[in-house]
């Protein structure tokens, strides 16, 4: 399980605490990003759920990606210091806001 500086909703949404039938889910160690993951995934010492970018963005040979097709669809928003804003980000972030949600 993600620990560090993500905060307790980010968990609640991505790391379930029950099976749909009702099951607790015992939630592994803590590491600090999915980089971390890797190790304990390749020695089956856990298991693990992200969104389905990972596939294409972290592919591993010796991890594999099911889908897990009844789980809610994951929601991602941009963000940025705001000392740090220009037009340029500004016209990129009009220009999702236009574009709307899309399915990957």
């Amino acid at each position: 399980m993600i620990g560090g500086a993500a905060p307790d909703y980010w968990r609640h949404t991505f790391i379930p605490t029950h099976t749909p039938s009702g099951r607790p889910i015992t939630i592994g160690p803590k590491v600090a990003g999915f980089d971390q993951e890797i190790p304990l995934l390749l020695t089956g010492e856990a298991i693990a759920p992200v969104t389905a970018q990972a596939r294409r963005l972290a592919p591993h040979p010796g991890i594999a990606y099911p889908l897990i097709r009844d789980a809610p669809l994951a929601r991602f928003a941009l963000v940025w210091r705001t000392a740090a804003e220009t037009d340029l980000i500004r016209t990129f972030a009009s220009v999702v806001t236009e574009l709307g949600p899309i399915v990957l």
